[in-house]
């Protein structure tokens, strides 16, 4: 048997031979290219996100504040944008991805392999890296974090969190101290991103005693051990997380050119909701740096000397993902008529920032296998939105609402009051799709909605998940994994979907292209199941903060941040 072999000498290696993630990246840019171009260094090292002013210097606080809040401090539990980027400062991955070429490079792990048919995978660790209460890091570590991961621990109150990702997981062995080879019962090309994702679903490594805690215990920061550069020492749930440095920290993934611990001493995360306060904290100084800008605030901002940086969030675009199992969004004209009448050139010309971009997929831009519908199965034409409606019986009333067999087309959706822009498109599709007839109700926080509920009752989901591999909309979509469109176990041609998505796993680098193209044809050609918005991420940072770093899943890494300078 051969395998696929990547050693720390060479350490790198791509996710596409001929990678579109650069070239879609620079495609989209446009108007954002001047900010996204602050994120990489003269000489292309990806250690510089916010401009970097003279040495760092060591030491101080950073408060740093956002529009939502860790759900909680288990970084295997967080499943909001906010849980992601805290809990990337107190953890490490097995590799890190380049952020703009998508290559993988050592980081926990030194070298890596993976056999013919991409069933196991094979990681050789390195040997100084200890938790933060002093145990060391090791095989035994990797596999006790992957099982449960996978199977939950249902004494502790711990769900299966990492199920939908690590797909056909069979099981984890120790092969010696410092070798663990990682099984699956069929293909599965994606977990070697996995092993660097930062994102929603990231594989985090924590200390045999936060494994043995109860989920209500690892609400306590002294519960929650890991390897990363700062460690969790206060958490005030929707209201504020402190971490601090860990000063004997030493295994930095090389590519990001910095050797020992962190520069700043702590990060105090804290939840402003109000956009207009977030601002006025930046102003004012209390705060120096901040996630969740406005459009609006944007310019003014920067007119007053805030150093501004932003990335598109790789992965899924945010949007409006459809119930198939129920009426009238299991009828393909009505989710057709939808796409159709969402204005996605238009969002860009007028409600979005230069640092937004037009959603031209259901992936973003830059995820290597990207294929770009939006002169095709996402080209904005009422004209065309209004026919499919007539053509699939759906006339308008007198109150200009259009109706079937007595029932009116009305809709239930569900928007994202995380991400600031969001309100705005959702609310224009919203104007547009009545203006040809079809009426939608939208409820902006559906966090205290039952799933069950969503499911019964709500046509339009929000749908807004971050991953730098095609492989997210596997995790997401197939009938079999996520089902995020609900699609019934009695529908058509469910077995061939479900195989062309599952094909995702089967290939990588070069061969994998046709594949993720198949998968978005199927979604947005065949059957429509999902109505994209835009894409988004953006920071705005005060003079004196430096090296804001976004990472490839475009989360926030604050190991070579510091504060000082001009």
């Amino acid at each position: 048997m051969t395998t696929k072999f990547i050693s720390a000498t060479t350490g790198a290696e791509s996710l596409l031979s001929a990678n579109p993630s650069r070239r879609g990246f620079l495609a989209f840019a446009g108007g954002a290219a001047s900010l996204l171009l602050v994120g990489c260094g003269a000489d292309g090292n990806p250690a510089v996100s916010a401009k970097s002013g003279g040495a760092p210097v060591k030491g101080g606080t950073l408060k740093f504040a956002w529009l939502g809040a860790p759900e909680s401090i288990d970084p295997q539990i967080n499943s909001s944008f906010a849980g992601a980027n805290f809990s990337n400062n107190i953890v490490d991955r097995l590799l890190f991805q380049d952020r703009d070429t998508g290559e993988f490079s050592p980081w926990l792990a030194t070298k890596w392999e993976y056999n013919d048919d991409i069933t196991e995978y094979t990681f050789t660790l390195r040997e100084d890296v200890t938790f933060s209460d002093g145990t060391k890091f090791n095989a035994t570590s990797v596999k006790n974090n992957l099982d449960q991961f996978f199977n939950g621990d249902e004494a502790l109150g711990i769900l299966p969190n990492g199920k939908s990702y690590l797909g056909p997981y069979q099981e984890t062995q120790v092969v010696s101290d410092y070798v663990v080879k990682v099984r699956f019962s069929a293909p599965n090309a994606s977990f070697l991103q996995l092993s660097a994702h930062s994102g929603t679903g990231n594989i985090s490594f924590l200390a045999d005693k936060t494994l043995k805690s109860s989920a209500e215990d690892r609400l306590k920061p002294e519960n929650v051990i890991s390897t990363g550069p700062f460690i969790v020492t206060e958490y005030v749930p929707k209201v504020r997380t402190v971490i601090t440095r860990r000063n004997d920290y030493t295994w930095a993934p090389a590519a990001l050119g910095h050797e020992g611990p962190a520069y700043l001493d702590k990060i105090e995360f804290i939840t402003i909701p109000e956009a207009s306060v977030r601002v006025g904290a930046l102003q004012s100084g209390d705060v120096p740096a901040a996630f969740d800008i406005l459009p609006t605030d944007e310019q003014v901002l920067t007119a007053q000397g805030f150093e501004l940086t932003a990335r598109i969030n790789p992965g899924f675009t945010l949007g409006w993902q459809f119930n198939l199992s129920l009426a009238p969004t299991n009828d393909i004209n009505v989710r057709r008529a939808i796409v159709a009448a969402t204005d996605r050139p238009g969002f860009k010309k007028t409600l979005l920032s230069n640092s937004e971009g037009e959603a031209h997929s259901v992936l973003t831009d830059g995820v290597p296998g990207f294929a770009d519908y939006s002169q095709g199965a996402l080209k904005y034409d009422l004209d065309l939105a209004k026919k499919l409606l007539d053509d699939a019986g759906w006339q308008p009333g007198a109150d200009g609402i259009r109706a079937k067999d007595g029932v009116k087309l009305q809709l239930k959706g569900t928007g994202n009051i995380l991400v600031p822009d969001a309100r705005v498109t959702y609310e224009a599709t919203q104007a547009a799709l009545k203006s040809i007839g079809v009426e939608v109700e939208i409820v902006f926080d559906p966090r205290n909605i039952p799933a069950e509920q969503l499911t019964a009752e709500y046509h339009l989901a929000n749908i807004n998940r971050g991953r730098n591999d095609v492989a997210v909309l596997n995790t997401q979509l197939n009938p079999d994994r996520g089902n995020g469109a609900v699609i019934p176990a009695d529908f058509p041609d469910r077995a061939r979907i479900v195989k062309t998505f599952d094909a995702l796993d089967t290939a990588t680098g070069a061969a994998q292209a046709p594949l993720a193209k198949a998968v978005q044809d199927l979604i947005h050609e065949e059957l429509v199941l999902v109505d994209p918005q835009f894409q988004t991420s953006q920071v705005a940072a005060a003079k004196g903060v430096q090296n804001i770093y976004l990472d490839g899943a475009d989360r926030l890494l604050f190991l070579t941040t510091w504060v000082g300078g001009k």
